[in-house]
């Protein structure tokens, strides 16, 4: 449990509502001026702890991923879904710099990641390796990443997500098992691809339990 503290504007024709610090805070709205009143709760900020299966093995390689903001957001979220590893490939920016230690919120001292010249070669090799390669992808011949099902054969997926303007390396595509595109109902029919990776780690993290 921890304390919250909302204010509220006594002003009845403005009565601007918001959280604030437990200390060193303004008696004045805002907003309009007028008197605050304070308003504290208790808040249940525990969390139900889940268990990723044991034998699974989630992977993801960003293919020259332009946006450090981008790539910190991606590590704090691959921390969330307990991937394995973070593949940082080609210019994608890593945890050595400012603008991706921002977003990332510390997250890149608990996930293991690795720079990587060139996304083809390394995809080449893990799925020499054995690993099932995924594309997430927008693409005429994608299908739909609700119908992915794992095979109970292979607990070892990598899945790979582009360049915020040109996507995954045509060649990469060419030799994935599979490209899934996440369904999509309004008119913006692509995703900004830090929650195009949220999606799809909680999702492949979550199918393999």
């Amino acid at each position: 449990m921890i304390n919250c503290l909302i204010l509220e504007c006594t002003n009845k024709k403005c009565k601007f509502r918001y959280p604030t610090e437990t200390e060193n805070y303004s008696m004045y709205c805002p907003v309009c001026g007028a008197s605050v009143k304070v308003l504290c709760y208790e808040v249940d900020n525990g969390y139900t702890q889940f268990t990723k299966k044991a034998d699974i093995k989630i992977e993801c390689a960003l293919d020259n991923i332009r946006s450090a903001y981008n790539v910190g957001s991606i590590f704090r979220s691959g921390n969330a879904f307990a991937i394995n590893h973070l593949y940082l490939c080609g210019f994608t920016p890593t945890p050595e710099q400012a603008k991706v230690k921002k977003t990332s919120l510390g997250a890149e001292k608990t996930i293991q990641w690795s720079s990587h010249p060139n996304a083809l070669d390394l995809t080449y090799q893990k799925k020499h390796d054995g690993a099932q390669i995924f594309a997430i992808e927008v693409s005429t011949s994608a299908h739909s990443l609700l119908d992915c099902r794992l095979p109970r054969t292979n607990n070892n997926v990598l899945f790979v997500v582009g360049n915020e303007i040109f996507g995954i390396d045509p060649e990469i595509r060419e030799f994935c098992d599979e490209i899934l595109q996440i369904p999509i109902l309004g008119q913006k029919k692509s995703l900004n691809v830090a929650t195009a990776f949220s999606i799809a780690a909680f999702y492949f993290t979550f199918l393999s339990i």
